[in-house]
Order: C-alpha cells, then structure tokens, then sequence
C-alpha cells in the first residue's frame, strides 16, 4: 500500500489560497465591466439597436412585398377572368349585330343565345327564371 502524503493546511495557506481565488474572481469581474464599458463608449451597443433597428424594418417591408405580391397575383387573376368575360360578350353581341343586319342566319343566332344563357346561369350564377 502506497501511503498518503502528508499535506501541511495552516491557517495562512489556507488563508493565501482564498485570497488567490478572490483575487481572480476580482480581476475577472472587473475584466468584464470594463469590456461593458468600452463596448458603450464605443458605440457598439447603440450601433447593435440601431443593426436590429435596421433587421426589423428589413422583416417589416419583406413581409409587406409579400403581401402585396399576393394582392397583385389577385388582381391578375381578376383581370384575366374579366378579358375572358368581355372577349365572351363582344362575341355575343357581333352576332346579334350580324343577324340585325342581314336579318337571316337564325341557327347561329340561336346558338349565340344558348352559349349566352350557359355563361350567365353556369358561370356567373344568374338565375335561370331572371333570363325569361
């Protein structure tokens, strides 16, 4: 068996090695504070709320392109639909100018007015008893 080592603990050892200890938890602290100041005498904490500043106005117009990209893409689709609503009513009414003028051509006519009825009630939701 190894026998153990003696080890001397005075009172001033033990007394010098609490005042090592308090001397670098002291230095530490004051390492610290003084980073803390130099970054608020520097300017880098204003500037880091002013860089958030700057991140949040970022996000904010970010997130009102994309809301008015949406709207656009609305808006398109509306425009789209109207065109093929009134490229369907200009056909419509060429035909009825058309047998106005030459007053014959009833099939196409009654064509025309079927098409016309099937727009309105299916697509657009007409009553069907209003077209009577």
């Amino acid at each position: 068996m190894i026998p153990m080592p003696t080890v001397d603990l005075s009172t001033q050892t033990i007394l010098l090695t609490i005042a090592v200890v308090l001397l670098i938890a002291n230095t530490i602290s004051t390492l610290a504070k003084g980073r803390r100041d130099w970054r608020e005498l520097s300017g880098q904490t204003k500037r880091e709320a002013e860089t958030q500043a700057v991140k949040q106005r970022l996000q904010d117009l970010e997130s009102w392109k994309t809301q008015v990209e949406h709207r656009l893409q609305q808006g398109n689709v509306r425009f789209d639909e109207n065109s093929r609503d009134t490229t369907e009513i200009l056909i419509v009414l060429r035909s009825i100018i058309r047998h106005m003028q030459t007053g014959n051509d009833h099939a196409k006519l009654q064509e025309t007015d079927d098409k016309l009825y099937r727009y309105l009630v299916e697509k657009r939701g007409v009553n069907p008893s209003s077209l009577d």
